[in-house]
């Protein structure tokens, strides 16, 4: 039987929609205590993201309309006056993606349906995913005359639009919480953020949202608790940005949230989160860490599909395929992680270790991070060490480079119970309302 939903998680899975945010707890736990206006940065990645996708080009060639020189910094700008009438920007948009959309929906239809709480994704999920991130009315033209949700609107044709632009990225379950709850980085790291593509749109299985608000202590209850997702609304992923020469673009980022609607569906969107140092925040400089520093392996080999690559049956046995489980139709990059061996634990009564003389009486969990700069040895092509990494005679760049590294989730002293208190670390800003 799982457990009722926290709570403060239950005002969230009624009736989680797309809106404003100007305040609440999710403004809070996705903007933070900033004063705004949330809508600006929307209105610069909207501008880039219409020319990206062809439809400023478009404006320009068939409709005489410059799409750079709109307001974009003080108007959602969703549909302009051409010299033949009104054109829908969002619907247009949109429809450059509506052939890809509609092949990965398919190719969701052939591979299996999604679990009901979402748990146990596979990287061949990846389409089904980012296909339900848009409708088909998302693709018509809106006379916009009143009713609508404009924001709603911009947000879904923003993300949709900007997904199927993106390079596809995969997170395994394992590493899913530690990356969501990654302590935050030191600001050197984060000048050092690169991203592999201008847009990129990254899953995992679900993550609960008070895991990313939490406190060490929190966090300790829930992974003592177990994956326990119940009606929680969780986090997916992320769709982040880059500048032309790779750095992180901290306009906004985008959480992929799920969560139940009013009569208990789960679904989830894209939604606009900003950068910084409360929950959304740290969460999504932990994915950046992840695309900037971490290693990634190319997609898999798609099968051959023996000249008819769109045939059913072709489709079939590509997701029957261990390398279509893997996510080659999506050209899923996967994280190419390694969990470090389990240590036996020590002795009962053995010293930490840490020079104090004294010995622990409960253990704890300390939370992941990212080291700013651990040597790593330089190895020939034969993979043997060039040279000394850290005794007499290492030299940076000769011997050894300097890296970020990423340590996971780590059980202090396991032998022991945890301790009815842990504060490791504790969010600067807090989240959790």
């Amino acid at each position: 039987m799982k457990a009722p939903p926290p709570a403060r998680d239950r005002d969230r899975a009624a009736g989680f929609i797309l809106r404003g945010l100007e305040s609440g707890r999710w403004k809070k736990f996705l903007l933070g205590d900033g004063p705004g206006p949330w809508d600006k940065p929307l209105g610069v990645l909207w501008q880039r993201v219409v020319a990206e996708c062809g439809v400023a080009g478009t404006l320009a060639s068939d409709h005489g309309v410059a799409w750079e020189e709109l307001p974009h910094e003080t108007r959602m700008v969703l549909a302009v006056t051409g010299e033949h009438g009104v054109v829908d920007v969002a619907a247009g948009a949109c429809r450059t993606q509506e052939k890809e959309w509609k092949r990965e929906a398919r190719y969701a239809g052939i591979h299996r349906p999604l679990p009901v709480d979402l748990d146990g994704l596979v990287p061949a999920d990846f389409g089904a995913l980012r296909s339900g991130l848009l409708v088909s009315g998302d693709f018509r033209d809106s006379g916009y005359k009143g009713g609508e949700d404009l924001f709603q609107r911009l947000v879904r044709s923003l993300t949709g639009t900007a997904a199927y632009l993106a390079a596809a990225h995969w997170i395994p379950a394992p590493l899913a919480w530690d990356v969501v709850t990654t302590a935050p980085l030191e600001t050197e790291l984060r000048e050092k953020l690169r991203l592999p593509a201008p847009w990129t749109l990254v899953m995992h299985d679900p993550v609960p949202v008070a895991a990313a608000e939490a406190d060490d202590a929190e966090l300790t209850e829930l992974i003592d608790a177990g994956r326990c997702i119940g009606q929680r609304p969780t986090v997916l992923g992320a769709l982040l940005a880059a500048h032309p020469d790779g750095r992180l673009d901290t306009t906004s980022g985008f959480l992929l949230l799920s969560a139940l609607d009013g009569i208990g569906r789960r679904g989830w969107m894209l939604q606009h989160a900003a950068f910084g140092d409360h929950a959304a925040g740290r969460a999504l400089y932990g994915y950046a860490a992840q695309l900037a520093f971490a290693r990634w392996a190319p997609p898999p080999a798609l099968p051959d599909p023996d000249g008819r690559p769109e045939a059913r049956s072709t489709l079939t046995r590509i997701a029957r395929s261990e390398a279509g489980r893997d996510g080659a139709w999506h050209h899923v990059r996967l994280l190419n992680f390694t969990p470090p061996p389990q240590e036996p634990p020590p002795a009962h009564g053995e010293r930490t270790g840490t020079g104090s003389g004294k010995r622990l009486t409960a253990g704890t969990w300390r939370r992941a991070y990212w080291t700013t700069g651990t040597r790593i040895g330089i190895r020939d092509e034969h993979g043997r060490l060039v040279g000394p990494v850290y005794k007499d005679g290492a030299v940076e760049d000769e011997t050894f480079t300097r890296e970020p590294v990423f340590i996971p989730r780590t059980r202090i002293r396991p032998d022991l119970p945890l301790a009815p208190t842990t504060n490791i670390y504790r969010p600067r800003t807090s989240s959790t309302g």
